[in-house]
């Protein structure tokens, strides 16, 4: 009999690996089955730090690189690669992470950092490159991530404008040169993995929703949605077709746009691509029970996040999916409804929801074991 734990990060609390650890610890603690630790992420923040654990050991690399912050300050970035293939997650770069609460203006941010740390993954060999977009500070319209790899932007008397560019300057922007970038990336193949389906521009776009959160007051979340949409034209122009449209453009301010439009990317679900990349489905293969969760399940879960993933994959294999969560607010009858045979929220195990976030790796050994007692000893 084995246990196959797949949990996302529990944010402010946990990271995926010490979640998974934790109820791994409390299952271990009554029964000797065989328990698998899988931390996972969706696409976002922590890509990297999911997935290394199990690449490691089959012959990738993690690379360093120093490369421009969001703030424009000097951070340490990092990827995974072996062979031609290559993981980059956009947060280590540019991501709301590396930016204290205090400091952040979305305005000043850009992604400029992102695009060295492409360049320095092509250089270590890489044509394949499958790049993480959540968690980012930015909304440049990834165009700071273009310049750092060659392109040119032009201002209405031809001047070409400093790096690195920042969502400050896009309106700026009316006309681009992409010779020097064709010239050094020709044939790279680039996935964006993301968990929006967001469009670039417009009320569902990466301005407003996500510009809030990134630190833009209200009387400037106009400007930056004018901005984006003028620059969209003169891609749209230099291109001969928008992608603006198109599902997941909006992501990461717009990163996910222009990766189409200059690397002809393509999107992929981003709980799909980390569970293809970690052999998921072999392991769920001999799993008896799959334990998935995240910090929250609520309406952005239902959306594609990382344990209806999971989820969906194990019911294929016919696999009993049990949910652990920080706070569940999807009604138990939906979620039941969903295919979970058993769910639990920390929130249920503590006094408050402050206390089921400090003590979350108790409240989770205790979860796994009460279940481990329950269930393993019925089997």
């Amino acid at each position: 009999m084995s246990v196959l734990i797949v949990l996302d990060s529990f944010k402010g609390s946990l990271s995926a690996r010490n979640a998974c650890h934790a109820f791994a610890e409390g299952v271990r603690s009554v029964s000797s089955v065989d328990v698998i630790e899988m931390p996972i992420a969706d696409g976002g923040e922590g890509l990297i730090d999911c997935l290394k654990d199990s690449l490691l050991p089959q012959g990738w690399s993690e690379h360093k690189v120093k490369v421009t912050g969001p703030d424009a300050k000097e951070v340490t970035a990092s990827f995974l690669i072996k062979g031609n293939e290559a993981v980059l997650e956009m947060a280590r770069s540019s991501g709301l992470m590396l930016v204290d609460n205090q400091r952040r203006h979305v305005l000043e941010a850009t992604s400029f950092g992102l695009g060295e740390t492409i360049a320095a993954a092509i250089d270590a060999g890489a044509t394949e490159l499958r790049i993480g977009l959540g968690g980012s500070a930015t909304n440049d319209l990834g165009l700071g991530c273009m310049q750092a790899l060659g392109v040119r932007f032009f201002d209405s008397e031809g001047k070409e404008l400093l790096s690195p560019i920042k969502a400050r300057d896009l309106s700026k922007i009316r006309s681009l040169s992409t010779d020097l970038f064709n010239r050094r990336y020709p044939n790279i193949n680039v996935t964006a993995v993301c968990d929006v389906d967001n469009p670039l521009l417009g009320m569902r776009g990466a301005t407003r929703v996500f510009g809030a959160q990134k630190g833009a007051r209200e009387d400037e979340l106009d400007q930056l949605e004018s901005s984006m949409s003028h620059v969209a034209e003169v891609l749209t122009s230099h291109f001969g077709h928008s992608v603006a449209d198109q599902r997941g453009a909006g992501a990461a301010g717009g990163m996910g746009a222009a990766l189409m439009w200059f690397f002809n990317a393509r999107t992929r679900s981003g709980i799909e691509a980390v569970l293809d990349t970690l052999s998921f489905d072999r392991y769920a293969a001999d799993a008896d029970y799959v334990i998935t969760g995240e910090g929250s399940f609520d309406a952005q879960s239902l959306g594609g996040k990382a344990p209806l993933g999971v989820l969906k994959r194990s019911r294929l294999l016919g696999k009993d999916v049990i949910l652990v969560a920080g706070q569940i607010l999807t009604p138990s009858r939906e979620v039941k409804k969903l295919g979970f045979s058993e769910a639990f929220a920390l929130t249920s195990f503590a006094t408050s929801r402050s206390e089921s976030m400090d003590k979350a790796s108790d409240i989770l050994f205790s979860i796994a074991r009460q279940w481990a007692i329950k269930k393993l000893k019925q089997d």
